[in-house]
């Protein structure tokens, strides 16, 4: 019995959704970005053995001699001085910063070493090792590429240098992690997202404008002809505003949504439209109607048919006016439909339309007493009327939503539940 209640989310959610997926993104970007600077802090060593056959590594180390000379040759104090030129090789794809060699010296006599000069870093001799702490001309050593330095060494003999042991820091830029590219998408999906919501957010701000004026058009064009057909018969003026009130509140009770509320009203307002077409002697006749009378007074509904059969924008308006007097039992008119074969905005109208036509004043009788009202719902539900609209009706009653007796009480009716509304929307 319920209509098809489609989702609509607040307009702020699409917001807050951005906005948390852009905090996790954030927290994602700085977790990389902490994950880079610890690994960039964290020191490395690397034992490099040129005695031995080189495999493919990911950093050498040679030394080659350019030049050397002979000091006091031929005395107990000769000693040899060389040029000792040394490369970093970087075989990796990260570069090294705050790097330095240390430098097994080979031979007895380790304590006759005397480093002279050097460049692009600092050396320090000591305990038969050489430590070479590089400069910033060679620091740092970028990927795929090497750097050079060396000293002026004084020893007994002319050194060949075979062991190595490099220490530095990998320095691992944000480019180098999957997590940073994986984040960098995302972000570029969060930008389209972003994007693509403000231009839905201008076009639904157009389309809601457009809605609203659209909505305010086919009200007043409506309520005009309903009027209209009201005014044929001065006994059932304001008939259809009040049939279209009735109807909208029995489908909220049904638990309709809002849009679908809208349109059960703006249904039932036509419900009467093709009384337009019924001579005014029939339609205000204060006597009983002939069987011929009858007959084109039914002709109503199929004539409200015709009239809306064109008009597409409000599904189930031509049912509306169509079906609205056919009966729960298969006993109505213009087709004789039963039970749920019934469209069930008509059926709603149908009970609307029952319950106002006894709680008036007409040509042929005053208007009924609240209790007689109640009672004539009850005692034709199931035969006339649906019998769970007839309970939707009865609890609106009750509940002060439907006004039984005067119709000037309609407006606090009205009132009462515009704040009612208020109020749920406040909460």
């Amino acid at each position: 019995m319920k209509g098809s209640d489609g989702v609509h989310l607040p307009r702020h959610k699409g917001t807050i959704v951005l906005l948390i997926t852009l905090i996790l993104l954030g927290a994602t970007f700085g977790a990389v970005k902490m994950k880079a600077a610890n690994d960039s802090n964290t020191p490395f060593t690397v034992q490099i053995d040129n005695s031995k056959p080189q495999g493919s590594n990911d950093y050498t180390i040679t030394t080659g001699i350019t030049k050397h000379w002979i000091n006091d040759e031929g005395t107990q104090r000769q000693t040899y001085g060389a040029q000792y030129d040394c490369t970093v090789r970087n075989n990796t794809d990260l570069d090294i910063t705050r790097w330095k060699v240390i430098i097994d010296v080979p031979g007895a006599d380790k304590e006759d070493v005397v480093v002279d000069s050097y460049w692009n870093g600092d050396y320090v001799y000591q305990d038969g090792k050489i430590t070479f702490t590089a400069g910033e001309k060679v620091d740092p050593v970028r990927a795929g590429m090497d750097a050079g330095f060396g000293a002026v060494i004084i020893s007994k003999g002319l050194m060949k240098f075979e062991h190595y042991e490099l220490t530095g820091y990998k320095d691992r830029p944000l480019t180098s992690y999957f997590n940073f590219w994986f984040v960098m998408v995302l972000f570029v999906v969060w930008c389209t997202s972003v994007v693509a919501y403000i231009l839905y957010r201008v076009r639904d701000a157009h389309f809601e404008r457009y809605k609203k004026n659209m909505d305010s058009i086919i009200s007043q064009s409506m309520n005009t002809f309903a009027n209209l057909v009201d005014a044929k018969d001065p006994y059932t003026k304001g008939h259809s505003t009040r049939v279209s009130y009735y109807s909208a509140r029995i489908a909220e009770k049904l638990g309709f949504h809002e849009d679908e509320v809208r349109n059960v009203g703006y249904i039932a307002l036509m419900h009467d439209c093709g009384k337009i077409g019924i001579p005014d002697e029939i339609l205000t006749k204060p006597s009983k109607l002939t069987d011929e009378e009858f007959k084109i007074m039914q002709g109503h509904t199929t004539y409200g048919g015709k009239v809306l059969k064109d008009f597409s924008a409000i599904d189930g308006i031509v049912e509306g006016a169509l079906y609205h007097h056919e009966r729960y039992d298969g006993g109505g008119y213009p087709e004789g439909l039963k039970g749920d074969k019934i469209p069930l905005y008509a059926r709603i109208i149908c009970v609307a339309d029952a319950l106002d036509a006894m709680n008036s004043d007409r040509c042929y009788r005053p208007h009924l007493p609240p209790d007689v009202i109640k009672q004539e719902l009850k005692g034709n539900a199931g035969t006339q009327f649906d019998p769970d609209i007839v309970e939707c009706a009865l609890e609106l009653i009750e509940d002060g939503k439907i006004l039984l007796g005067l119709h000037d009480k309609m407006a606090t009716a009205e009132k009462k539940d515009k704040k009612e509304k208020k109020e749920k929307k406040e909460e």
